[in-house]
């Protein structure tokens, strides 16, 4: 069976085509469609971008996704009264400030090629990752943030997956960590703790995950915020590998 759904994205037309049969989809993707694969039979399918296990599995804010994919757009992850989360573009690259001292991870979204590498590689297939913090009223981008794959020293090692137990005990969910960065002109107007609302918000309804962070202990100012996202301090340990301050593990309230 082949199914055509047509969105409009930013108003663009698209025409995403939905099929379960392989000569469909090898037709479709060869005249530049959008596509979304359907199984059926645990038959091999032509390669797609994004394959559901069902038919009912299918639906217009699927449809929207792949045709945003398709056209190089970016989804939104959550939308408040002062800030808008939404994946990074190619030109956020140009809006970072200057001045503002990102890490050595964070690095690669000033580059060309890096930012573009983290969009095609990151977000079709994780659904998650660092994205971009624009203020609502203007569009600009004040700031990044969002959730990755825990990685912390190896000192938090045994915090986090008892944390991780406990949490697919509750509810069979994973964990994943959170961070944000505002840049400095924009600090000490309550936008971190609106962009990390809606993504934790995003984080349960779509990713289905619990979030933890690491804080340095100093860090007054995220500290506050953590807490008053509901989260928790479940440990505090001094590392020696990413700060000499003492760092504290953060997570959300099971």
């Amino acid at each position: 069976m082949t199914r055509e759904i047509q969105v409009t994205v930013d108003q663009i037309p698209c025409l995403v085509i939905v099929s379960d049969e392989s000569q469909a989809l090898l037709e479709a993707k060869a005249a530049g469609r959008a596509i979304i694969a359907v199984e059926k039979d645990g038959r091999t399918l032509p390669s797609a971008p994004y394959v559901v296990p069902n038919w009912e599995d299918v639906s217009l804010e699927l449809a929207e996704l792949m045709a945003r994919r398709h056209l190089g757009l970016p989804w939104t992850i959550g939308e408040g009264q002062r800030i808008v989360v939404r994946e990074l573009v190619e030109r956020d690259r140009m809006d970072i400030p200057a001045e503002e001292k990102l890490s050595r991870e964070e690095e690669m979204f000033r580059q060309e090629e890096g930012i573009r590498t983290y969009i095609k590689g990151q977000y079709p297939f994780w659904e998650f990752g660092v994205w971009a913090l624009v203020r609502a009223s203007d569009r600009r981008l004040v700031g990044l943030g969002g959730m990755t794959a825990p990685r912390l020293p190896w000192e938090f090692g045994e915090d986090l997956e008892n944390y991780r137990k406990q949490v697919q005990r509750q509810n069979g969910w994973d964990v994943l960590e959170l961070g944000y960065r505002i840049f400095a002109p924009y600090r000490r107007q309550g936008l971190g703790r609106e962009a990390c609302s809606l993504i934790l918000s995003y984080c349960h309804e779509v990713l289905r995950c619990r979030a933890c962070a690491l804080i340095e202990e100093k860090n007054q100012a995220s500290r506050c915020l953590a807490e008053g996202l509901g989260m928790e301090c479940l440990s505090v340990r001094k590392t020696g590998t990413l700060s000499p301050e003492r760092l504290l593990l953060f997570a959300e309230k099971c």
